[in-house]
């Protein structure tokens, strides 16, 4: 008797939590080298950095990530096509994990970070969940379903931390890390990305049992997550057999140990192009009810100092006001009674006093206002938003300290979370490296 096709993909056992997958990655022979085809995430990518990708390379995954066409999410559909056809991408010979090495610089260290990329199951019934800890918004939560529904294919990989250490994975990976990688490719930021395919059934099985039970946070890619909870609900209430395990009950993921060396935690800065509710002249006067205040004018101190930032200090600068201000909470104010309404593993950490003491009751923002896409701009590098309000016309930057993984842990697991764009984990996964297709 012939078997239905779910039948027979159940008989292989796509039930484990994590799974091996067959890839779609470029042909380096054929795509004129991978410098020229990857691209950053595309929520990091401006339209004349989109221009250059175009121009770079007419195999650059811009053309499918983040296109500039009317129909953009048909027209990276039949780009995808063209591109299966002609070779460009290939699918990989068999189902593997894939090893990511990321090699970098930062401040006169060379780190090295590793990431397992797998597909996770978005519906796990085991005691291990997946857990947020930054809240998305709705525009590119839309952007990025549609170009699922168009492509089928996980063109980027959300980025997941998982907690401790395993002796048995670090073996693996070590064994892995000896042998040459399979792709190699230095990006614009200097980083290199290495992959090495996982292939062996007794390297795959000792990931699976490494990392069945873990909790793992979304470090990255919340948009993403929530599209591809989306994706599966749509594609399940349109199949005939909803109870079969299908390939789009799963979403490509980087799995990296919150031990991991190299795992490096920076904060996303704010820039507010417009005051509502206060001026740069009143805003001392308003910030003092709640905030003791440092006023730095020496110019050649702020970055300086801005570097330095301590847990629980906030710098401000306003586009009418010389210098920096450093804010630090009075000892009198109690964030309980301020921030009843706010979870409370979230309310000492910075983001949250910017949010509701600074941009809400300093500066008079309302909830829908800062909900709008637009009313903030977000920057991890501090000379970039310092020239956002001195040269760009922006009326105030606000800076925060780093927050920790600690940090991180704490809010998740008490089912909070953090601000949007709370959370800037370098260096980013490259897009174009490795890519799943939800109907293989």
């Amino acid at each position: 008797m012939k078997l239905k096709r779910t039948e027979l993909f159940l008989m292989n056992k796509l039930s484990r939590r994590l799974e091996p997958f067959r890839a779609l990655m470029y042909d380096p022979q054929r795509c004129g080298g991978l410098a020229t085809v990857v691209c950053p995430p595309y929520d990091l990518i401006d339209t004349q950095l989109q221009q250059r990708l175009y121009q770079r390379s007419p195999f650059n995954i811009i053309r499918l990530e983040l296109g500039r066409a009317c129909d953009r999410y048909r027209e990276a559909s039949q780009t995808l096509r063209q591109w299966l056809e002609q070779g460009i991408l290939r699918k990989t010979p068999k189902p593997a994990f894939y090893l990511y090495t990321q090699r970098f610089e930062l401040d006169g260290r060379h780190l090295v970070r590793n990431g397992l990329i797998a597909r996770i199951r978005l519906d796990y019934p085991g005691d291990a969940p997946i857990l947020p800890h930054e809240k998305t918004f709705a525009g590119p939560k839309q952007d990025r379903l549609r170009l699922l529904e168009e492509t089928r294919v996980n063109l980027s990989s959300i980025f997941g931390i998982f907690r401790g250490r395993s002796v048995e994975l670090d073996e693996v990976v070590a064994k892995l890390s000896a042998k040459p990688p399979a792709l190699a490719v230095t990006d614009d930021s200097g980083i290199e990305n290495e992959i090495r395919l996982v292939e062996q059934a007794d390297d795959i099985a000792a990931i699976q049992r490494s990392l069945e039970d873990r909790l793992i946070l979304i470090a990255d890619g919340h948009h993403r997550f929530e599209t591809a909870r989306a994706y599966r609900k749509q594609r399940r209430a349109s199949e005939n057999d909803p109870q079969a395990l299908m390939p789009y009950d799963y979403t490509m993921i980087t799995l990296t140990s919150s031990d991991d060396p190299g795992l490096v935690v920076k904060s996303f800065h704010r820039v507010v192009r417009r005051l509502v509710g206060s001026t740069d002249n009143d805003f001392a006067q308003r910030a003092e009810q709640w905030f003791e205040l440092e006023h730095v004018t020496e110019d050649a101190q702020l970055e300086k100092r801005l570097a330095e930032l301590e847990p629980g200090t906030i710098g401000a600068v306003l586009r009418a006001r010389p210098g920096l201000y450093l804010m630090r909470l009075k000892s009198a104010v109690d964030l309980n009674e301020l921030m009843a309404d706010v979870p409370r593993p979230t309310r000492t950490l910075g983001v949250t006093i910017l949010h509701q003491l600074i941009l809400k009751r300093v500066l008079g923002f309302s909830d829908s206002e800062l909900a709008t896409e637009g009313t903030i701009e977000y920057t991890p590098d501090t000379t970039v938003a310092l020239q956002a309000v001195r040269k760009a016309g922006a009326a105030a930057a606000f800076f925060l300290p780093t927050v920790t993984i600690g940090d991180i842990e704490k809010v998740s697991e008490a089912g909070a979370t953090m601000p949007e764009k709370s959370t800037y984990f370098f260096p980013k996964l490259v897009t174009g490296l490795v890519m799943n297709p939800l109907d293989e």
